[in-house]
């Protein structure tokens, strides 16, 4: 699987370690699996929105 790497302000990592935490539970924090759902979800809602802005 491919891997990226980026680079989160410091406000944003803190709200990423909530929202796991919120979401999946202090026991079971796998950034990188709630990372890649949040990036398709983004992917979900906005892709055709650029293809139509496109044409």
């Amino acid at each position: 699987m491919p891997k990226i790497e980026v680079e989160l302000s410091p406000d944003l990592n803190d709200r990423l370690a909530r929202y796991v935490v919120k979401s999946r539970g202090s026991l079971y924090v796998q950034r990188s699996e709630v990372i890649a759902e949040a990036i398709k979800d983004y992917l979900d809602r906005n892709e055709r929105k650029v293809q139509r802005s496109n044409g």
